[in-house]
């Protein structure tokens, strides 16, 4: 059996008798009307936490990492959020002022502690795997992660070495510093 249960892998844990240190959060995207080519690269600003990057077909996706944000699964849309965006955006990048909203949407983040995956078996349970806390890079990395489980599952080496992501390192203190990604 392999937990991969997203915004609900803490529950799927206790399930089988697991606590995970993980724990979801909402995060809120919004996309513009197209418009000509503004701007080549992605923008982030950690200072803001504001990250806005434009399309191929000229639309704006926009978004911030809101260290206020409660946890839970909540996925629902807020107009604060809105005018935080744009009011951050602005402030950054003023040509895109008069930018229309045409959608915005969220989702829920798994994260663990050091905001990196949690890969293997489970501490708590033979036959159970974990593939959590990916913190938003879930399905970026699903298919290398899906051969990992399978290899790890049928006992074969992982193409990727994993050992340092067990969920036993929070408990060793061997948290996992990444200072560049996002």
């Amino acid at each position: 059996v392999v937990n991969a249960a997203g915004a609900y892998a803490g529950e799927v844990g206790r399930m089988a008798g697991e606590e995970l240190p993980v724990y979801s959060e909402r995060h809120q995207i919004l996309a513009t009307e197209p418009v000509a080519p503004l701007l080549g690269p992605m923008v982030l600003s950690f200072a803001r936490h504001l990250y806005c990057q434009q399309t191929p077909h000229g639309s704006f996706v926009m978004g911030l990492g809101d260290p206020a944000e409660p946890r839970g699964t909540d996925t629902g849309h807020s107009w604060q959020f809105l005018q935080r965006v744009a009011s951050r955006v602005t402030e950054l990048l003023p040509p895109l002022a008069d930018l229309r909203v045409v959608r915005q949407w969220s989702g829920s983040y798994n994260i663990s502690p050091d905001r990196q995956p949690i890969l293997g078996g489970s501490g708590a349970l033979e036959g159970l795997f974990l593939a959590v806390g990916f913190s938003g890079h879930g399905f970026m990395l699903a298919p290398v992660v899906g051969e990992i489980l399978a290899a790890l599952i049928l006992g074969h080496t992982p193409p990727v070495d994993v050992s340092g992501l067990d969920a036993g390192r929070f408990a060793r203190g061997q948290l996992i510093v990444e200072p560049s990604v996002v």
